[in-house]
């Protein structure tokens, strides 16, 4: 095994811990996967270092403020899916792949006649820039109608709720360009909660389901796989 693999997993462990939306298992699993024909890779080195790194970024979030910048995104996140804009956290690696997330439970919403207005979310990408030095985080948008007051409605709504939880945002007004939270200082462990989409399906179906159809879409949330939806 190179010091150029150790290095490069190294980095791989450092992100995927400070994301703090994968267990050890699934990141030991995901950099396992991208090295698969790397020659004596160290499968044993790669669990010792995983679970170091998880350990001491555990350690650290002691001294963290109860409040930290995402539960204060989940939050908000919650409250625009009571509102029917469904919001994702971390939805994939690129906007296509979030996008795609959002409608496909857009659908799922509407199949069991729940009609969304709009949805939201950030990528892994998005986290990476708000590790980085600028401290930034991208929110992406839509509205279900296709047009241009809709999707500035679900725009304003979103900048609202952000700038109501603390968050300091800049947005140009413009439907084609992105919301911007600054000053970001990301601090998230690993908890075992899916923030996407059983959390919100869990939420639009308490608020907004037909009352005939509470009893089958609570088997479908539970029974529903997660695996295409919110891949590594």
């Amino acid at each position: 095994m190179t010091q150029e693999i150790k290095t490069e997993a190294l980095e791989m462990i450092k992100e995927d811990v400070l994301f703090g939306f994968y267990s050890e298992e699934e990141i030991f699993n995901s950099i396992s996967d991208a090295f698969y024909d790397a020659e004596d890779f160290d499968d044993d080195w790669l669990t010792k270092e995983i679970n170091k790194q998880f350990v001491a970024h555990k350690n650290n979030s002691t001294s963290w403020n109860k409040q930290t910048i995402f539960t204060r995104l989940v939050s908000v996140f919650d409250q625009l899916n009571k509102e029917k804009i469904v919001s994702l956290h971390k939805a994939g690696y690129t906007r296509q792949d979030a996008q795609d997330d959002c409608r496909e439970i857009v659908d799922e919403l509407g199949a069991i006649g729940i009609i969304a207005k709009g949805y939201c979310y950030y990528h892994a990408q998005d986290l990476q820039r708000a590790l980085g030095e600028d401290g930034m985080l991208y929110i992406g948008y839509d509205s279900i109608e296709p047009t241009d007051s809709a999707a500035e409605a679900v725009a304003n709504r979103i900048v609202t709720l952000l700038r109501e939880n603390g968050f300091t945002v800049s947005w140009n007004g413009f439907i084609d360009t992105r919301i911007e939270i600054k000053n970001i200082t990301w601090q998230k462990v690993y908890d075992g909660v899916d923030y996407n989409y059983s959390r919100v399906f869990s939420i639009i179906e308490e608020h907004h389901a037909p009352k005939n159809k509470l009893d089958t879409t609570t088997t479908k949330t539970t029974q529903k796989s997660f695996w295409k939806l919110w891949k590594h």
